[in-house]
């Protein structure tokens, strides 16, 4: 059985039809991390067989970035404390139903130290987080890893790298840039010729769901990855190509860059090698073009 969490987010949206085309068996656990007397509830409800093993895979974060920035001591309560607290009950009642824990914690590549442009990064790079939403990523993983030695069971980290899908908020790059286009308005774009490692969520979900059913072998930390470079010129021009054919060249050549945010970096793209090692590829099958189709279409 697989359990998870934040099954209302730009990944946990999509990781039941994930569960559905792999034909594994799971469980959407719909307790806010902070509400650890519901979380309870919901886990003695659960009567489905367990068969000796019981995997979980934390998607629950708060992810907004500027969110974050301005509240740290909440981001530090709900990213860190409540996913602590919320894997140290699951494991209690794991041990209560007799079975086996296996955790998948979804982490981030942004924990990594800024790389050089073209260095694909590797799970044994520095890092050097340079945000709040990141920096509480990496305390929980190690707090997380901790528990897990001192507990008796297993946490893998897979730290996924850019996030595109169909169904974002609109502050994301992808709805934001959709909607740009849609309004003619592309000059200065925040952080336009930055390269990031976009993955569609469904293809992250996939994804999670392999590294479960591998049984999280050999190593802690895995990056959830493509290994091909993206700019956000580059999701632009693909949207506009889509949305506006006629008009593409016109449009394409009025787009200019302005500033990012402050952690923004120029480059950051993940080595899947050691992902293709457990799952036998890349993270992506699902193509940026078809992505953004889909998201044009759900916007």
């Amino acid at each position: 059985m697989i359990l998870y969490n934040g099954s209302t987010g730009s990944l946990g949206y999509y990781f039941q039809g994930a569960l559905e085309a792999a034909g594994v068996p799971g469980r959407s656990l719909l307790a806010r991390l902070e509400d650890r007397a519901q979380l309870r509830q919901e886990l003695a409800s659960i009567r489905d067989p367990v068969d000796g093993m019981i995997r979980l895979v934390h998607l629950a974060a708060k992810v907004s970035v500027p969110g974050c920035e301005s509240d740290p001591a909440s981001a530090f309560q709900t990213n860190v404390h409540d996913a602590q607290a919320t894997v140290e009950a699951i494991v209690s009642w794991a041990k209560s139903r007799g079975a086996t824990l296996q955790v998948v914690y979804v982490s981030t590549g942004h924990v990594y130290r800024r790389a050089p442009a073209g260095h694909r990064i590797v799970e044994t790079d520095p890092v050097e987080p340079r945000s709040v939403y990141a920096r509480t990523k990496l305390q929980a993983e190690s707090e997380l890893l901790e528990l897990a030695r001192s507990n008796g069971f297993r946490v893998q980290i897979a730290r996924v790298f850019g996030v595109i899908a169909p169904r974002q908020p609109p502050q994301y790059v992808l709805p934001g840039l959709v909607d740009r286009v849609r309004r003619g308005e592309v000059k200065n774009i925040p952080g336009l010729d930055g390269v990031r490692d976009y993955l569609d969520s469904r293809d992250v979900c996939a994804t999670l769901v392999e590294l479960c059913e591998a049984g999280l072998p050999g190593y802690d930390i895995v990056n959830v990855c493509s290994g091909e470079g993206i700019s956000i010129r580059g999701l632009l021009e693909s949207i506009v190509r889509t949305l506006r054919p006629r008009d593409a060249a016109r449009i394409l050549a009025e787009a200019t860059p302005a500033p990012g945010r402050a952690d923004d970096i120029p480059w950051i793209v993940g080595d899947p090698g050691r992902l293709v090692g457990v799952t036998g590829h890349p993270a992506r099958r699902i193509p940026v073009e078809q992505t953004v189709a889909d998201a044009i279409a759900t916007i």
